[in-house]
């Protein structure tokens, strides 16, 4: 479990980015529970898309982002180069993960879930801090430029920092992209923690590895 400084001194919040190896035959609540949060975790079905919704024990709605507001129920997303986005609000005692790769960051997922937490909990941007945990970085994401023209399309230039070409070959740093986003969208702090997932053989990458790769877990809330 990564333990992040700007959200340590807060009672009960838990968040990790945990192996799927060592989870054969063992449900996601179990591995919280050893990361130090033994409470249930609300989990989406990820569908790269831009809905985000209040997260709820023993359902799996289709969204890519789930927001939480109570203790004793941690929400998260899993992953294996897409972003997880980890989100609270200290004073309100909110909480939210997103799930965002390129099509949902493109599409403003990361947008939605901050609508979603003013409309849902009364929670304004600048009252948000964010984490961007491991994720495929622009060291190893390359891509066409199809990409960069759906980008472009929503936010403008905003991501134009996330972009670097390479001769023929276009990357992008999606950790980057996000943080620009978050950042021009008002949100009060944002970090990023974590290696590139393709680089660093101790995390699934399905860029590297395939459909058959495994994946990690990201979740967020108050225990």
């Amino acid at each position: 479990m990564l333990t992040h400084p700007a959200w340590a001194s807060v009672a009960g919040l838990r968040h990790g980015f945990l192996d799927r190896r060592d989870s054969v035959g063992e449900e996601w609540n179990t591995i919280v529970a050893r990361a130090g949060a033994a409470v249930p975790v609300a989990l989406p079905r990820q569908v790269h898309g831009t809905r985000v919704v209040v997260g709820e024990e023993g359902q799996r709605p289709e969204a890519d982002g789930l927001s939480v507001a109570r203790p004793g129920l941690v929400v998260g997303v899993v992953t294996a180069d897409c972003m997880p986005v980890l989100l609270i609000d200290r004073g309100r005692r909110v909480a939210a993960a997103v799930h965002a790769g390129w099509r949902g960051a493109a599409g403003g997922v990361l947008q939605a879930a901050l609508a979603h937490l003013a409309t849902a909990h009364g929670s304004a941007p600048a009252d948000v801090e964010a984490v961007i945990g491991p994720a495929v970085g622009g060291c190893c994401y390359e891509i066409g430029t199809e990409v960069r023209d759906a980008f472009r399309r929503r936010s403008g230039s905003v991501t134009d920092p996330a972009w670097n070409d390479r001769g023929s070959r276009l990357h992008v740093d999606l950790r980057t992209a996000a943080r620009c986003l978050l950042t021009a969208a008002g949100v009060g702090r944002v970090d990023v923690v974590g290696p590139c997932t393709a680089c660093d053989d101790g995390y699934h990458s399905y860029r590297r590895d395939g459909a058959a790769t495994g994946r990690q877990l990201s979740f967020v809330g108050w225990v």
